[in-house]
């Protein structure tokens, strides 16, 4: 409670300062008052420091506490509406384009008054407060919880993969196997892992999901996240959206059904319903009812579930169980060390290995307060803190595990480094369970929620942004977060444990409410999350907590929305998340304190003039608009601004340019029109991230596109620039000179350049000389529909250039020695003199190069040979084939997955490609398998596909030294007739596919088939005579493998 106090007047101070400063507080006579209630202030933070100590004991000090939060809300009130006049004031003087007298008619004596006589009300409050603290032992002492909220270093953290389990490699076999077992009667059965929280269900479920053998087994994968929200339509409608299916704009649960059932019609497909925590068997009916409605997919269609519960389990009509075990000594020491002795953290010492070791014993196992646990440990680098925690009083608090997993996350929570950090991590509570959630989102929750602001540190000054990234990566290092992608976006999530504990230290100020519950009214709560389903979201409206300063409504209807703005006039942030809201209403403009709105996924298609009224507004997040409000520019303090592409308009918002405060700006599009030319982002130079520029072709001159000023933003991480066409009055050189002057900061990671119909690239695209490389930091760059461009720009002098597309480039008929850039040409030249020429790397991080469509290219189809060397992150070298010349081809530490079919391969090289290959397609005329003989050097390689062809008779003898290998895929090898007899020295086999080899009549002898004691799985695929030879109890091959436990001939 001390701490949420502390928060309160923290707020109240960083509100105060800007105010005592500004000349309206003078002009209107309250600097003083301001001053002496920022004096005051201070004074309760000394008390408080003093409270945080004795509250646990003290009854008196716990009711001050609450007390001083009621005035700090008060006060933060008073302050909001006096910072909101003096932005309404700067956007008037600025219309008249001259200061205005403060006394005139728009500032009333009344309200000057007014505001004089509440900052005074305030200030008395705290002076009481602060007697009644010495009358109940308080005294002032210095604050010890670092005061300064942000340490002048920055805090950056190394990241583990966390979503990498280990110790459950078996677990995940056995939950394989079960899953794709036909020996289940029962259509669509439920399968459940069930284990107590934190143990790595949900992990596991995630493992299971992304297996080979599971992805060969269905035709569809489905993910939804049930949690203790068990509502049938949310449930269809989370399906749906796993599938990929967008713009579900219905809650009828017969609609959904037919939507279902359009996806899944003939296919098998496994559901995973991960934390399940309904055991009503009446609520599960319904579900499956629907879900055999839809036709439960093809024959072989599953269910996998994960419940904390068996009798969730039962509830279900479960048809396998799966108890999750904990993790053993080992693999318990494997998963902390990971996090406590990654880059940056603790020196692996012997003293720290003894303590760890004792410490895991207490985790009892569970991942996740190891995970908790080693991510406290890394911070504390010298053994007496380990020792600390080691002897702490929450390992004697139970005996229980699930308690004690509650006990681990609270100690975590007690170790964030200051009390920002600590109420950061309360905020997250406003998202239901299991919510995706979005890094820069709750950044800017936060800000609005007044947790974070500006600081000063060592490297100079310290945007919120930069703040809040900060204490967001501790929240993440200490497990509090979980990263959770999705369709290619980073979301993060809270498991419910983690989520239940933000609730619990939140002190009341958080309540989430669901269909139909009712809200007390309770002056405490200050943060609401409202779930539900239209026309039934709240029994009393009437309980809407007084002072709200968050509101999360999602599912809710706009009419129940509408009624619940009316109450809340304090509010800082609103988030709405309903297909029933399709408007906001014109009350919205009274919102004086609203500084972040989302309403990106709402059907709401126009914004109300009177929203240009939030001065205070810092982040505006809305979809796909039909018509725009005007005065956008009076929106002074807006940061961020998302919004999708405005339907049907030459220009998004008009005098844009006036938001020297903006941060994101996701589009910019020029038009002729007033206030949407391309120097309104003149003045934007706080813009960072990714910006697009399109409209290009209304910019006709080099002076127009230099007053942009993109070389002076520093900030911006990608460049979009995008024409549509040309006009008709514009020649050659003034496109080129418009592209000239559009030249990005050097910073810049990430160029597009779309429709650019300019005959030549600009020289800020060439090194200027052997020194002089302009856009050396660019990363990614992409070229489509350069019409004009005869030649690819020169781009080998880039040294961090990893990825190159080229698209559309019509007019480009080869890639010549220009492409290789500066270096190159320059080192040809000296070549040719008597000089010694020191040796050039040319694009030395390159790992991708895409050409699209590129119509008139010719000379590629004459390559002979290619080298690909150090591409770590290479996946596949497919679709290579239109290379008709590639007799080639040498691979070289290319770590991860290899594909390559080439039809005319003859010669092949592979080194350091020591995952998984995928060989062969070569050319028909060779009568052997172009085998490298650096192959036996893969030492690790765990998977290996061959692809064969008629001429070749036997497999690669060099296969038989891959030790390691657990999964061997042979095919369309139709001149084998009999596999070899060395196979039996594969021990460590665990699948052996065979497909579309016709003429294998004949397995390995029985003795070499005995040896592969580890083979679990036998697939048999189009091959007539050996399947016919492998039949059940009667085939002349089937004793030897009959051991194997799934053989499966199709």
């Amino acid at each position: 409670m001390a701490e949420a106090a502390l928060s309160c007047v923290s707020v109240i101070l960083n509100k105060i300062l800007p105010l005592t400063a500004d000349e309206i507080s003078r002009a209107w006579g309250v600097k003083k008052d301001l001053q002496k209630l920022s004096k005051k202030v201070e004074m309760m933070e000394a008390l408080i420091s003093d409270a945080k100590c004795k509250q646990s004991t003290s009854k008196a000090v716990q009711l001050w506490l609450k007390r001083l939060q009621s005035i700090a809300r008060d006060a933060e009130i008073v302050l909001d509406d006096f910072g909101y006049e003096v932005l309404r004031q700067k956007v008037e003087n600025r219309k008249r384009d001259k200061v205005r007298n403060f006394f005139s008619s728009s500032n009333p004596i009344s309200f000057r008054l007014e505001m004089a006589n509440k900052i005074k009300n305030v200030s008395a409050s705290l002076e009481e407060a602060y007697r009644e603290a010495n009358q109940i032992g308080l005294h002032p002492v210095q604050l010890t919880m670092a005061s300064a909220d942000h340490k002048e270093d920055r805090l950056t953290v190394p990241f583990v993969d966390e979503s990498e389990m280990v110790g459950r490699e078996v677990e995940v076999s056995r939950v394989v196997s079960i899953l794709i077992s036909s020996d289940y009667k029962k259509k669509l059965p439920v399968i459940s892992i069930v284990g107590m929280g934190g143990q790595g269900k949900t992990t596991l479920a995630q493992l299971v999901l992304k297996n080979e053998n599971v992805t060969k087994h269905f035709d569809k994968k489905i993910w939804v996240c049930v949690s203790d929200y068990f509502k049938v339509e949310r449930l269809l409608n989370e399906m749906l959206q796993s599938l990929r299916e967008k713009n579900v704009e219905t809650t009828n649960k017969e609609a959904l059904v037919t939507k279902l059932q359009e996806n899944l019609n003939g296919k098998s497909y496994l559901l995973v319903l991960d934390d399940v925590w309904n055991d009503d068997p009446l609520k599960w009916d319904v579900m499956r009812s629907c879900l055999l409605e839809i036709g439960g997919g093809a024959p072989g269609s599953k269910i996998l579930a994960t419940t904390r519960s068996d009798d969730v389990a039962s509830a279900m009509q479960t048809s396998g169980v799966h108890h999750l075990d904990i993790l053993s000594d080992e693999y318990s020491w494997m998963l902390f060390e990971k996090l406590a002795f990654a880059d940056g953290g603790a020196t692996k010492t012997q003293d720290l290995v003894d303590i760890g070791r004792r410490i895991l014993k207490k985790c009892g196992g569970v991942p996740l307060a190891i995970k908790v646990i080693g991510g406290l440990l890394y911070s504390k680098k010298d053994a007496s803190e380990w020792s600390k925690l080691e002897k702490s009083e929450i390992w004697n608090e139970s005996t229980d595990i699930a308690k004690r997993v509650m006990s681990v996350l609270k100690l975590s929570y007690e170790n964030l480094p200051s009390w920002s950090v600590k109420q950061c991590f309360a905020s997250c509570s406003i998202f239901p369970k299991d919510a995706d959630m979005e890094k820069e989102s709750l950044i800017q929750i936060w800000m609005a929620q007044g947790l974070i602001n500006d600081a000063k540190g060592g490297g100079g000054h310290l945007q919120m942004e930069d703040i809040g990234s900060d204490y967001f990566n501790i929240l993440l290092r200490s497990s509090l977060l979980q990263a959770t992608p999705k369709y290619g976006i980073e979301y993060y999530r809270m498991h419910d444990l983690v989520h239940d504990l933000s609730l619990q230290v939140s002190n009341n100020r958080f309540f989430n409410t669901e269909d139909g519950m009712e809200v007390s009214h309770d002056d405490e709560v200050m943060h609401l999350t409202i779930i539900g389903s239209q026309g039934k979201v709240l029994k009393n409206i009437e309980g809407i907590p007084p002072n709200l300063q968050t509101l999360y409504y999602l599912g809710g209807d706009g009419i129940m929305l509408e009624d619940i703005l009316e109450r809340s006039r304090y509010l800082s942030v609103l988030i709405v998340d309903s297909l029933g809201v399709t408007h906001l209403p014109n009350s919205v403009g009274d919102m004086k304190h609203l500084r972040h709105l989302d309403i990106r996924r709402t059907d709401i298609t126009a914004l109300p003039d009177s929203i240009t009224k939030l001065y205070n507004l810092m982040t505006l997040k809305v979809g796909c608009l039909k018509e725009r409000p005007k005065k956008f520019g009076n929106l002074i303090n807006l940061r961020h601004f998302e919004f999708l592409s405005a339907m049907g308009q030459s220009c998004f918002f008009p005098g844009i340019g006036q938001l020297a405060n903006l941060r994101t700006l996701p589009h910019f599009r020029v038009s002729q029109d007033k206030g949407c030319q391309l120097e309104e982002l003149e003045h934007l130079r706080n813009l960072r991230g990714e910006l697009k520029i399109s409209g290009l072709e209304n910019v006709s001159s080099f002076e127009s596109a230099a007053k942009a000023k993109l070389s002076e933003k520093s900030s911006i991480q990608g460049l979009r620039l995008s024409w549509n066409g040309t006009k008709e009055d514009c020649d050659d050189n003034n496109i080129n000179s418009v592209m000239e002057g559009l030249q990005p900061h050097p910073d810049l990671k990430s160029l597009a350049i779309w429709g650019f119909q300019g005959s030549r690239y600009p020289s800020w695209m060439v090194a200027k000389d052997h020194l002089t490389v302009l856009l050396r930091n660019l990363v990614e760059i992409k070229l489509r529909g350069l019409g004009k461009c005869e030649q690819v720009p020169p781009l080998g002098d880039l040294p961090c250039l990893e990825s190159l597309e080229m698209e559309s480039l019509h007019n480009v008929k080869r890639i010549g020695a220009e492409f290789y850039g500066l270096l190159a040409r320059s080192s040809a030249c000296s070549s040719s003199s008597s000089r010694k020429v020191e040796p050039i790397t040319l694009f030395p991080k390159l790992s991708s190069f895409v050409l699209r469509d590129m119509k008139n290219m010719e000379n590629l189809t004459s390559l002979a040979m290619l080298e690909i060397f150090k591409c770590g992150s290479l996946a596949c070298i497919r679709n290579l084939n239109s290379l008709t010349s590639l007799e080639s081809l040498y691979l070289n530490d290319c770590s991860a997955l290899l594909d390559a079919s080439l039809e005319s391969l003859r010669t092949l090289s592979i080194l350091g490609c020591d995952k998984s290959l995928t060989l062969g397609g070569f050319s028909n005329d060779l009568d052997h398998f172009p085998w490298p003989h650096s192959i036996t050097n893969l030492v690790s390689l765990e998977r290996l596909e061959l692809r064969g062809w008629p001429k070749i008779t036997s497999l690669p003898d060099q296969i038989q030294h891959l030790s390691t290998l657990r999964t061997l895929e042979i095919g369309e090898f139709e001149g084998l007739e009999v596999l070899p007899e060395w196979m039996g020295s594969l021990r460590n086999l665990r699948d052996l596919w065979i497909a579309d080899c016709y003429n294998l009549r004949q397995l390995p002898s029985a003795e070499a088939t005995r040896h592969l004691t580890n083979l679990n799985k036998l697939y048999i695929d189009t091959c007539p005579l050996l399947a016919e030879r492998c039949t059940k109890g009667s085939g002349a091959e089937w004793p030897k493998i009959a051991h194997i436990p799934r053989v499966v001939i199709d």
